[in-house]
């Protein structure tokens, strides 16, 4: 269930519920602005970077449950400084008490989501919510103050389909260049503190994370996933937790026929079954697209997700969106 159905859900049984949001991210991390979470008084729905941010985000939202908070509350946190974490940029988080006139703009985001086109949502420091026109190319969300008002502006429109590129190497650098220009939410993650390069493709969010396999709990569901990184350990660690979650969209293995084999063997041997073994697709890429520059696998890569049915709707309504055209010549 995502935040906004589980969000509708509490607004209906009149339950406490206090919904976060990235209003702001600057640097490395976690997630990007906008990215949400539900918190309720059993369980959260979603995330918003996980750590120790995820942590005192969900205490903060139950304190404010337990104190009846009626306004929404924007706090900062600078992710090295304050809380340890490894990404070392800073999040300013948006956490608003719902309830049941929260049903109104509740709606007409479902709306808002499920058709094309894109628009804005301000939440005021008052709790005030308004809607406004936009550009088709703004994204996320971020804060405009006055004094000791704000406002937190949101681009609300259907989003592209989930996909987290684990490693920075050449053909990953390749991958995130590629992908940036196409219909894909892409999060590169990397365990290496300077795996990255200095310039990041626009649009393309990145987190590094020592513990590299666990991130892949984080992943929405429906996630496309292309495993890459520098250790074919780790690569075995991070296709056992993908197959193990069941709900992804496709997971791709770089490599060759002999590695497929022997991946398959050890996942087998960690006691995945035959069917769940048939989704790993290894080597990735189209066939027909040969050479083994990186920049090759990476287009041949592309071309092999475009071509996913699921992919095709989205890069449908993706263009419908935006109003963009095929040139025909």
């Amino acid at each position: 269930m995502n935040w906004l159905a589980a969000a509708q859900e509490c607004i209906a049984a009149g339950d406490k519920a206090v919904l976060v949001t990235v209003a702001e991210a600057k640097g490395s991390t976690p997630r990007e602005s906008g990215a949400k979470m539900l918190v309720r008084e059993r369980g959260i729905v979603g995330s918003v970077g996980g750590g120790q941010l995820e942590l005192l985000a969900i205490d903060e939202a139950r304190r404010m449950m337990a104190e009846k908070a009626a306004r929404p509350a924007l706090t900062r946190y600078s992710l090295g400084p304050d809380l340890g974490q490894c990404c070392g940029g800073a999040v300013r988080l948006l956490l608003e008490p719902l309830g049941k006139l929260d049903r109104r703009w509740l709606t007409q985001w479902q709306s808002q989501v499920s058709g094309a086109g894109t628009r804005l949502l301000a939440t005021g420091s008052d709790g005030s919510k308004s809607w406004l026109d936009a550009d088709d190319g703004e994204d996320g969300a971020r804060v405009v103050e006055d004094g000791k008002r704000w406002q937190v502006i949101e681009a609300v429109r259907r989003r592209s389909r989930p996909l987290w590129l684990f490693g920075a190497g050449h053909v990953g650098r390749a991958l995130a260049k590629v992908l940036a220009e196409l219909p894909f939410e892409v999060l590169w993650l990397d365990s290496r503190f300077d795996g990255f390069p200095e310039q990041m493709p626009a649009g393309v969010g990145h987190v590094v994370a020592p513990r590299l396999a666990e991130a892949v709990e984080n992943a929405p569901a429906g996630t496309l996933f292309l495993v890459l990184t520098h250790s074919h350990q780790l690569d075995l660690d991070i296709c056992d937790r993908v197959l193990r979650r069941g709900d992804f969209a496709f997971l791709g293995l770089i490599g060759s026929a002999t590695k497929k084999a022997r991946f398959l063997s050890a996942l087998k041997g960690r006691g995945h079954a035959p069917a769940a073994l048939e989704r790993l697709v290894c080597p990735i890429g189209l066939a027909q697209i040969p050479g083994k520059q990186p920049m090759a696998i990476a287009v041949a890569t592309a071309a092999q997700l475009l071509a996913l049915p699921a992919v095709q709707e989205n890069a449908a309504d993706h263009e419908q969106s935006t109003g963009k055209q095929r040139g025909t010549g």
